[in-house]
C-alpha cells in the first residue's frame, strides 16, 4: 500500500471500531443531534490534522535520509526559549518529577508521532517520535478516533464522574462489562475483578498486595513473597513499594533491612538462564517462600531488549500451577505492541492458567493517566482493604480505553503492524547492520550499542542532526515506533537510526555531537551515570 492507501486502511478500521462501539453504547445512553452536530465537524479535523501530521512524519523521514535536518538548537543549551522554561521547570519541579530525556528537552506539543520543540518553527523543532513507550502514546498523540472518545464522555456527563467510591455511574457498569471480555482466559472471564488506578506502578502494586495476602490466607504461606527477576520494575506505589526502577524501594530496605512484598532474585527468564531460574524458583517454593511470580511475558525491561523463552515459561506455568501460586504477567511495555493485545505468550502459554494476574497501564488509554489489573475473585476477595483505596479508583477516560482496546486487538492492524516489524528486520539487513545488535521484537525494540557512552551519543546525534527521539537506557538505545506510523516512515526511520548507530560504533562522530556530549552533565533516563569527557 501506498502513504495514502494506508491513511484509508487505518480510517476504515478505527470508523469501524467506533460505530461498534457506540453501537453498544447506544442502549444504555446517547448524545442529540445538537451535540452531534458540534461532534463531526470537529473530528473531521482532528483526522485531517493526524492524517496531515503521518505525511508530514514521511517528509521529515525524507529529508532526514538526505542530511537536511540538522540543527543544534534542539539542545536547550542553544535555545534561549527552551532554557528559560528548563529554568523555571527546574525550580518548580521536585527531583523525583525529573526523568528528563536529553537533559531537558520541552515539548510544545504533538500530533501523531511527532514532537514539536519549545523555541523552534514547524520544521526544525519537528521531532519524530520513537520514545513512544515512555510515553505510551503507543497510537499517536491527538489521536481523533479517541478525542471523540473523550468528546462524548464530555457530552455524556462522564467526566467529572470521579468519586466512584461513593457514587458509581453507569460508565463503569458498561466499561467493565466490555473490559471483562478482554481477560485472557475465556472460560473464567465472569469470575475476574477489575481495579484500575492512574498509573502502572499503582496497579502492579495492587498485584503485588494481593497476592501476597492470598498466599498468606489461603496457602498459610507465613513468610512468602513475590518473586520477581532481579532489575525489573515490579510495583512503586502504596505499601508495596517496590519499582526498581527509581529506587523507591530503598527507604524500605533502609529501615527494615529487607523489602517486605517482593523478592528480586531471579535472572531473566531466557534460554540462556534456563536452568538457574528454575533451580532457585524450585528451591524457594519447595521452602514456602514464594507467594506468587512477577513475569513481563513477552519482552523483559522498559527497552524490551531481551525476549523471554518460551519452553521456560511453558515450564514455569506447570510448577506454579502445580502448586497453587498465582502468576502475575505484567504487560506495561508490550501491550498491543507484541501480536496481540496482551501479547503473543499472554495468549499462547498463559491463556488456561487460572490464578493469572494481568496489569496494563497508559498504553490502554494511550497515554492518559491510566492502569488496569485483572485478577480472578479467589485471589482479589482475601486483600481487602487496600491500602491504594481513593476515591477515584475505577475511573479514568473508559471510552477511551474500550476503543484503544478495539484498536489493538485488531487483527488486520496487529497484521499491518507485524508487516512493519518485519521491514525494520529488511532494513537492517540493507543497512549491514549487526543483527545481533537489534533486540526485542515486532514493535518493541532496543539496539545495543556497547556501552552508555555511545548510548548517549547515538542518541544526541539522532536529535541534533536527523530529528529523530529515542531514549537511551544502559548500553543501548529505545526503539519504539508509533505505531500507526506509515510503512515506509517506518524504513526510513528504521535506516535512519541503523545508519547512525553505525557511524557511531565506527568512530563518526561529529564536533558538534561531541560539544554537546561534554556539555551535557546527563541524560536524564533514571539510570545512567556522568560519561568520561570526549
Amino acid at each position: 500500500m501506498n502513504n495514502f492507501a494506508e491513511l484509508k486502511f487505518i480510517e476504515k478500521i478505527a470508523d469501524k471500531s467506533v460505530n461498534q462501539l457506540l453501537d453498544k453504547l447506544k442502549n444504555l445512553s446517547s448524545i442529540s443531534m445538537e451535540e452531534n452536530k458540534i461532534l463531526q465537524p470537529e473530528v473531521n479535523y482532528f483526522k485531517k490534522k493526524f492524517n496531515d501530521a503521518l505525511l508530514y512524519s514521511f517528509h521529515l523521514s525524507e529529508k532526514a535520509l538526505k542530511n537536511k535536518r540538522k540543527s543544534k538548537k534542539r539542545i536547550w543549551y542553544f535555545n534561549t526559549e527552551m532554557k528559560k522554561t528548563r529554568k523555571s521547570l527546574e525550580g518548580l519541579f521536585p527531583h523525583a518529577a525529573r526523568a528528563w530525556v536529553l537533559d531537558g528537552i520541552i515539548i510544545k506539543k504533538q500530533t501523531a508521532g511527532i514532537k514539536y520543540l519549545l523555541g523552534l518553527d514547524s520544521q526544525e523543532g519537528a521531532l519524530i517520535d520513537v520514545l513512544n513507550s515512555a510515553s505510551s502514546i503507543a497510537l499517536g498523540a491527538e489521536n481523533p478516533w479517541l478525542l471523540m472518545m473523550d468528546r462524548i464522555e464530555d457530552f455524556m456527563g462522564w467526566k467529572d464522574n470521579v468519586c466512584t467510591a461513593y457514587h458509581p455511574g453507569l460508565r463503569q457498569v458498561f466499561a467493565f462489562e466490555k473490559l471483562r471480555d478482554l481477560y485472557p482466559i475465556k472460560k473464567n472471564r465472569n469470575n475476574v475483578y477489575i481495579h484500575m488506578e492512574s498509573s502502572a506502578s499503582i496497579v502492579n502494586s495492587i498485584a503485588i498486595e494481593t497476592v501476597n495476602a492470598y498466599a498468606e490466607k489461603v496457602l498459610r504461606l507465613r513468610n512468602a513473597r513475590i518473586l520477581a527477576v532481579d532489575g525489573t520494575w515490579a510495583g512503586g506505589f502504596g505499601s508495596a513499594r517496590e519499582a526498581t526502577g527509581f529506587g523507591v524501594d530503598v527507604q524500605e530496605v533502609r529501615r527494615l533491612g529487607k523489602t517486605i512484598w517482593v523478592d528480586r532474585s531471579l535472572p531473566p527468564p531466557t534460554a540462556k538462564f534456563h536452568r538457574e531460574f528454575m533451580t532457585k524458583l524450585k528451591e524457594k517454593i519447595e521452602k514456602k517462600l514464594v507467594a506468587g511470580l512477577y513475569l513481563e511475558p513477552d519482552i523483559l525491561g522498559d527497552l524490551g531488549i531481551i525476549v523471554t523463552d518460551k519452553k521456560l515459561l511453558i515450564e514455569v506455568k506447570h510448577l506454579m500451577k502445580k502448586n497453587r501460586l498465582p502468576i502475575i504477567v505484567d504487560c506495561v511495555q508490550q501491550l498491543g505492541r507484541t501480536g496481540s493485545y496482551w501479547g503473543e505468550n499472554v495468549d499462547a502459554i498463559f491463556s488456561d492458567f487460572d490464578l493469572l494476574v494481568v496489569t496494563t497501564a497508559k498504553s490502554a488509554s494511550n497515554g492518559q493517566p491510566f492502569g488496569m489489573v485483572m485478577m480472578p475473585k479467589t485471589i482479589e476477595k482475601e486483600a481487602y482493604p487496600f491500602t491504594q483505596i481513593t476515591t477515584n479508583q475505577m475511573n479514568g477516560p473508559l471510552l477511551r480505553v474500550l476503543l484503544s482496546a478495539e484498536l489493538l486487538k485488531s487483527k488486520n492492524l496487529q497484521k499491518w503492524f507485524k508487516m512493519k516489524s518485519d521491514a525494520i528486520d529488511q532494513v537492517a539487513k540493507e543497512e549491514n547492520f549487526d543483527k545481533k545488535n537489534l533486540l526485542g521484537k515486532y514493535l518493541n525494540r532496543g539496539i545495543a550499542v556497547g556501552n552508555n557512552n555511545n548510548a548517549k551519543l547515538v542518541q544526541i546525534a539522532l536529535l541534533i542532526e536527523d530529528g529523530v527521539l529515542v531514549g537511551a537506557l544502559p548500553n543501548a538505545i529505545r526503539y519504539q515506533p508509533m505505531l500507526f506510523e506509515l510503512s515506509e516512515t517506518n524504513k526510513n526511520i528504521a535506516r535512519i537510526i541503523f545508519r547512525r548507530v553505525n557511524k557511531v560504533l565506527g568512530g563518526n562522530v561529529s564536533d558538534e555531537v561531541k560539544k554537546i556530549y561534554n556539555l551535557m552533565q546527563r541524560v536524564t533516563t533514571g539510570l545512567a551515570k556522568k560519561s568520561t569527557k570526549l
